[in-house]
């Protein structure tokens, strides 16, 4: 009998294109790390920018898509929680590799051995970020969704890269550069936001990114920022374990 399945989460490497180093190391994560029956979560942020089945976002990210289908071909189920940098992708993945992949605009849940795992992107963590929220809403509306299929894809590119840089200026990519007390102030409202999806009747482990700080509490795990952090979160169900596993040693 083969080993029992495992889950191996990823979220935030806001990939920008197959040549940089990064993108390069994920691509041989996929390759080489989930085996047979294994369960792979994309938890959103997976590209820096990606809205819409779009053309130049499409060809730019072929091997990712490619890497995907061979998951698939290896029994491994895939799934990809949509971020704030990435949505509306249902249509590039049926486009790219037909069908397979689970797509879902706020959390899926999978359960194995009788335990539970929801996986989030986390961005629905914070309900004091009314802006953010606002416009999350707005681009998760129909209309949201007309106007990005309305639009021309090198205009998206154009204007997600402009809002993605334009973003890490006005706030730093990684919590070392906040203050004690933001930190603090984000990781409980996070570590509230867990206690309240974890219970019975509801999940038995959480894992969430977004907010790029890499924290955890019993049955609650953050990604933090893989680019930083160079690690995954796996799920093993048996014992409901969830670990940070680094990079290094494995690819």
């Amino acid at each position: 009998m083969g080993a029992a399945p495992q889950v191996h989460i990823l979220s935030d490497l806001h990939l920008l294109a197959p040549a940089e180093p990064f993108y390069q190391r994920i691509l041989q994560w996929m390759e080489r790390v989930p085996a047979p029956g294994d369960h792979v979560a994309l938890a959103g942020d997976i590209f820096d920018v990606f809205v819409g089945n779009k053309a130049v976002f499409c060809s730019t990210h072929a091997p990712f898509f490619r890497a995907v289908q061979t998951l698939l071909a290896r029994d491994v189920r895939v799934y990809h929680i949509e971020g704030n940098h990435d949505f509306w992708l249902e249509g590039a993945y049926a486009s790219a590799i037909g069908q397979g992949v689970q797509v879902a605009s706020d959390f899926v849940e999978i359960e194995l051995e009788g335990k539970r795992l929801r996986i989030e992107h986390g961005d629905l963590a914070d309900p004091s970020d009314h802006f953010y929220l606002l416009l999350r809403g707005f681009f998760k509306s129909a209309v949201g969704k007309f106007l990005v299929g309305a639009s021309p894809g090198v205009l998206l590119h154009h204007l997600g890269h402009a809002w993605s840089n334009g973003s890490r200026d006005r706030q730093p990519e990684l919590p070392d550069a906040w203050s004690e007390e933001k930190r603090n102030r984000l990781r409980q409202t996070y570590f509230e936001y867990a206690k309240s999806r974890l219970g019975p009747g509801k999940a038995d482990s959480l894992v969430m990114g977004h907010c790029h700080d890499a924290h955890e509490i019993p049955g609650y795990m953050n990604l933090g920022f893989p680019r930083k952090h160079q690690a995954w979160v796996r799920w093993t169900p048996e014992a409901n374990r969830l670990e940070r596993v680094p990079f290094a040693g494995v690819i």
